[in-house]
């Protein structure tokens, strides 16, 4: 039973099966279904015009996140008395659901209703209790052929767990991460055999045995942030992944990601050698080598600030054109005062950015028509102009200083630190820094490559990985035009895998939402929960359709999320929008 109160939600446990805990998105209720949820008004609300609305759908519905139909009042005693008087939903759909109540008509407060699943066990389909689970994860490459998948299972039967956490079962990639799927869809060809070949319907005969006859459920994860880079889907869909056409704001990131291949290409065949780099590394004087380089080398030889700069000569010839031209002077009197500032170029060319003409005809204004007059204002404006690209030219120093101390601090940790791999010598296979983005096309130098990213037909080509970034915004698209994390060498990248590029809605990538919607049934028919990987770095309106569309597969579906967030705050969010039933708290080794 949940109270509503004026200006903050209150809140009110009549049944000791309710668990209501307070959220920074409002008044969040979890409950388990089967149970009855009530809304009664609080002392504040009393004798008011209160409409309750919710999106759980109501009986013989369909659940739709943008629906909300108003609850009805329900008056026990008969009488028009606002102290008993409540509105219920009788919760038989797990998941996570919101409320809204509106006073005379004005939206007032609005929460989240996040309803846990009833799980059941055995052939006579008894509770498991939530705080009861017990379970074991099984790495589901190492599990062999699928007919000898039963003995190693019972296993975790005899030793008394009562779920199984399978990792990814489908087809890997070419690193055989257990997370990095080439297919999302087919069940990986290593548990068959010669002339036997197994697929999903035998994996959900197996996990419904185990439930009917071990007492036990079964659990696998869902990987929705990334693919492997050999998919052979994503190379025939492109658009499906960050490339440089769908998000020319990364190609600065590109030709340096570039660069720093061909940097290793050379430091690996000796030719650094001479200059302190050999390509062991072995102390950080070696290190040190590699910041001079990159200073006084690869970024001059870049000019990664052009990508962001006005071509003065052009902007002040077409300035001094204006200025000349009949009706200059009326368009001067009709534009108002605005700074001027740097348009940046949405393709990202060198030099392609602009600034706003009738802004420096409003700004630089001659004291007459005369040619000295005109002069000194294009002198004028492009003094401007120059001040606006030095800035630019400063920002990406500080760009590429943060691009050094994250190389170096990679270089450290794989090559020096005792902690870390010690990767040893600088190869092909073995890079400097692992390379940022896909590159599908045979050996060439630098300057043949950069035409690349302005073709559409290569450019889509060259898709971005995934990865994690310290310290970030989980909620933040670090891929996205409003960060710089590539450019500046943040993201501690995965090789094996290509970041997926959802968009807001289905429409703006109609395949990937598809495919993975498939990938998603396929999942919640034959499993009675799923884990969600790399959740905090999941899109979280992404993970919403995809759980919506596992629970009208598998209404009590069990969903555990690997959540990193660092924040209470942000963990609400996630567990509130998602409905999530359990977090995995520790980091787990490579997979």
């Amino acid at each position: 039973m949940l109270d509503l109160g004026w200006t903050n939600l209150q809140r009110q446990v009549a049944n000791s099966n309710i668990f209501p805990t307070q959220s920074p998105l409002g008044l969040t209720c979890c409950l388990l279904s089967g149970f009855e949820l009530q809304f009664r008004l609080g002392p504040t609300l009393q004798g008011r015009d209160v409409t309750v609305y919710t999106n759980y759908p109501p009986p013989g519905g369909t659940f739709d996140r943008q629906t909300f139909h108003p609850l009805q009042w329900h008056n026990p005693s008969g009488r028009e008395e606002d102290s008993d008087k409540f509105c219920q939903i009788d919760l038989q759909i797990a998941g996570s659901f919101q409320y809204q109540f509106n006073l005379s008509k004005q939206s007032s407060g609005d929460g989240y209703i996040v309803v846990d699943p009833v799980l059941r066990v055995g052939a006579d389909n008894r509770i498991l209790a939530l705080d009861c689970i017990t379970i074991q994860t099984f790495l589901s490459k190492c599990l062999g052929p699928f007919d000898e998948w039963e003995d190693r299972l019972r296993v975790a039967k005899e030793s008394g767990y009562n779920m199984v956490h399978f990792t990814p079962l489908q087809t890997l990639g070419t690193s055989r991460s257990c997370y990095s799927l080439a297919d999302q869809l087919q069940l990986n060809p290593d548990f068959s055999r010669p002339g036997k070949t197994y697929n999903w319907s035998d994996v959900g005969e197996l996990v419904e045995k185990m439930r009917k006859e071990w007492n036990m459920l079964s659990i696998t994860d869902v990987v929705y942030n990334h693919t492997a880079s050999n998919s052979k889907w994503i190379q025939e869909h492109p658009e499906c992944g960050f490339n440089l056409v769908n998000s020319p704001h990364l190609k600065p990131a590109w030709l340096l990601d570039r660069a720093l291949w061909h940097l290793t290409c050379s430091v690996a065949d000796g030719k650094y050698a001479a200059r302190g780099l050999p390509a062991l590394i072995q102390n950080d004087q070696q290190l040190n080598n590699v910041r001079g380089i990159l200073w006084e080398e690869i970024f001059p030889k870049l000019k990664l600030w052009e990508f962001y700069q006005v071509n003065v000569a052009k902007a002040v010839e077409q300035f001094r054109a204006l200025l000349t031209s009949p009706g200059a002077q009326k368009q001067v009197a009709k534009s108002d005062k605005k700074q001027l500032v740097i348009i940046q170029d949405p393709q990202y060319r060198r030099f392609g950015n602009t600034v706003d003409m009738d802004t420096a005809l409003s700004t630089f204004i001659p004291n007459s028509n005369g040619p000295a007059a005109i002069e000194e204002c294009c002198t004028w404006f492009r003094k401007r102009l120059e001040e606006l690209n030095a800035e630019k030219h400063r920002q990406m120093n500080f760009h590429h200083e943060q691009a050094v101390n994250c190389i170096l601090g990679t270089m450290t940790y794989e090559r020096l630190a005792n902690q870390g791999p010690k990767l040893g010598a600088v190869t092909r296979k073995d890079p400097i820094v692992t390379s940022y983005f896909t590159f599908p096309f045979g050996n060439m130098s630098l300057e043949e490559e950069e035409p690349f990213m302005h073709q559409p037909e290569k450019g889509c080509c060259f898709l971005a990985h995934n990865g994690w970034v310290m310290g970030d915004d989980p909620l933040k698209n670090f891929a996205g035009p409003d960060s710089s994390v590539y450019l500046r060498r943040e993201l501690i990248c995965w090789g094996d895998s290509v970041k997926l590029r959802y968009g807001d809605k289905p429409s703006d990538c109609p395949y990937l939402w598809d495919h993975m919607r498939k990938y998603t049934e396929i999942t919640a028919m034959h499993f009675h929960g799923v884990r969600l990987d790399n959740c905090h770095s999941t899109p979280i309106h992404v993970a919403e359709e995809m759980l919506a569309a596992a629970r009208s597969v598998r209404p009590n579906l069990y969903v555990i999320a690997e959540l990193f967030t660092g924040s209470e705050y942000i963990d609400n969010v996630f567990v509130n929008r998602l409905g999530i039933t359990s977090l995995i708290r520790v980091l787990a080794g490579c997979c």
